[in-house]
């Protein structure tokens, strides 16, 4: 394990916040879910999910096809092996969403929280978060019905052997479904050379 690093960043905006960690501190945390790759190098490469929480709430549009939720939790990776500190890539979190039916055959997402601007560490880990998660949205064709959709949130540029991105108050949104609705999170760690390992998280339905 590396020596912890005493680096903390938390971002707040209505109540929305991300923070990101280097060093040994994910470790201590709650595993929900976690996947491996060994890359080209004889890296192995990890992605965790730890401490995820979704709370769904009444939706503030008063409507009845719009799901609301707000997330919280850690995503994380760990390298070891050969030049595990020279290792660089790039962290994705995102959902996939399954539901039964859709109105007009298309779904909209949205999803909020502060944009942020961080670079780290000029003898250690460099992690660059360049509006990391910004505020955005998308619409896709979905089809009628039943249907998965995957969508990507929140991703930023990665290096060294250990990082944390922590959620709190994540705050989405997907609109146009009828019926039972499922949240599914993911990470997804891409390595420079294209190496890549997902974890899936637990479903989350409403």
């Amino acid at each position: 394990m590396l020596a912890p690093r005493a680096l903390r960043m938390v971002a707040m905006a209505s109540a929305i916040a991300v923070g990101l960690v280097m060093g040994a501190g994910a470790a201590a945390a709650g595993i929900d879910s976690s996947s491996i790759v060994l890359d080209g190098r004889n890296r192995t490469v990890e992605a965790v999910q730890s401490d995820t929480r979704i709370d769904f709430v009444a939706p503030l549009d008063g409507n009845p096809l719009t799901r609301e939720w707000f997330h919280s939790g850690a995503a994380s990776y760990l390298v070891t092996g050969p030049e595990a500190e020279a290792w660089s890539g790039h962290l994705i979190v995102g959902y996939q969403v399954g539901y039964p039916a859709t109105l007009d055959g298309r779904i909209k997402f949205e999803w909020s929280t502060p944009s942020l601007g961080l670079e780290v560490g000029a003898e250690g880990p460099t992690v660059k978060l360049d509006g990391l998660i910004p505020r955005a949205g998308i619409e896709l064709a979905a089809g009628f019905g039943p249907g998965i959709q995957e969508v990507e949130v929140a991703g930023g540029e990665i290096s060294g052997a250990e990082g944390v991105l922590r959620l709190s108050g994540f705050h989405g949104t997907v609109t146009g479904v009828l019926g039972q609705t499922n949240i599914r999170p993911f990470v997804k760690i891409v390595g420079s050379t294209g190496d890549t390992v997902v974890t899936y998280g637990k479903t989350f339905s409403i």
